[in-house]
């Protein structure tokens, strides 16, 4: 599917907002249709890979939000035009994840802004990943969550330094955050090891921050990784790095405290303590480069400072390492 066929179907009255890999289309109910892109760290660049991307979306997503995921629909190009989830006689050109439409106000991100969320709110947010931890599938086989796989994913930033440079001038400081990272990674090889062993690596949701939090009539947690295994199957300590990594940036420490705490007060999980910096490091990481990805795309001054915060905040986590 590409761009203006996107745009007629927004002329038939839905509202587009747009990532680096999806197109939303938001009317009564919401439809996320996946870009045709491929990058270093996903492919969906055939219609094949989006239909089958589209449904493992429906499948690991309803292990949270079950109410949230409607279902897989075709998108059809009929005799009248492009159809979404119809029954209309013509040739499917793509697929679409429909989801229950949320209500953009009670978003985490816009709640906290609002100074909406305290520790009442973050402790329901506890209380709910510690026990889809507790009970997801571990991944004890060595396939995930090995040193090598988590040194790569790390070290991949170092594929955007140039561009990185380009837009903010941060080059070094992304040298100085991989070198610290790989640093702390050689130190704790055999501790990582051990926790893929012992049971820590497990399918979490892979992109636990705030944008994907909802307090719409209860708590919804929505849009975990579908598209890689590997950026799903990890240590449980990545997977809650990414919210205390998202307080953090959003000038709420506090929170992000409170929140380890909990986690750990639930868990008791003995090696979180160690771990966490360097997770949180590798979290600011990867949102630096999905940042420079948006930026690749469109010049932005609001994206490059987007770079620069994650940049920031990466290097600070990594001077702790």
């Amino acid at each position: 599917m590409e761009a203006k066929e996107i745009e007629e179907l927004v002329r038939d009255g839905f509202e587009l907002s747009e990532t680096h890999i999806s197109w939303i289309l938001m009317g009564q109910e919401v439809f996320k249709i996946k870009k045709p892109v491929k990058f270093s760290f996903l492919d969906f660049s055939t219609i094949e890979r989006r239909e089958y991307f589209c449904n493992e979306e429906v499948r690991l997503n309803r292990r949270l939000s079950p109410e949230v995921y409607l279902g897989v629909v075709s998108v059809v190009r009929s005799e009248k035009g492009l159809v979404l989830e119809g029954n209309t006689y013509g040739e499917i050109i793509d697929y679409a994840v429909k989801m229950k439409k949320l209500n953009e106000e009670c978003k985490m991100s816009k709640l906290l802004a609002s100074d909406s969320i305290g520790e009442c709110e973050v402790k329901e947010i506890v209380e709910k990943i510690a026990a889809f931890h507790n009970n997801t599938k571990r991944v004890s086989d060595g396939s995930m969550g090995s040193f090598q796989m988590i040194s790569e994913q790390v070290m991949d930033l170092g594929s955007y330094r140039q561009t990185i440079d380009k837009a903010s001038g941060f080059g070094n400081w992304v040298d100085n955050i991989l070198r610290c990272s790989q640093d702390f990674l050689r130190r704790n090889k055999k501790l990582i090891e051990k926790r893929a062993n012992d049971g820590y690596v497990r399918d979490c949701h892979g992109d636990l921050h705030m944008g994907n939090i909802f307090f719409d009539n209860g708590l919804k947690i929505i849009d975990c990784i579908e598209f890689s295994n590997d950026f799903r199957c990890i240590d449980v300590v990545s997977d809650i790095a990414f919210m205390a990594m998202d307080l953090d940036f959003a000038g709420r420490s506090d929170l992000s405290d409170f929140f380890v705490e909990s986690y750990l007060e639930k868990t008791k999980d003995p090696e979180l303590e160690t771990l966490l910096p360097f997770y949180k490091c590798y979290r600011a990481n990867v949102r630096a480069k999905i940042a420079t990805i948006e930026w690749m795309g469109k010049k932005d001054n609001k994206v490059r400072e987007m770079i620069d915060r994650y940049v920031l905040l990466s290097e600070r986590y990594a001077k702790s390492l």
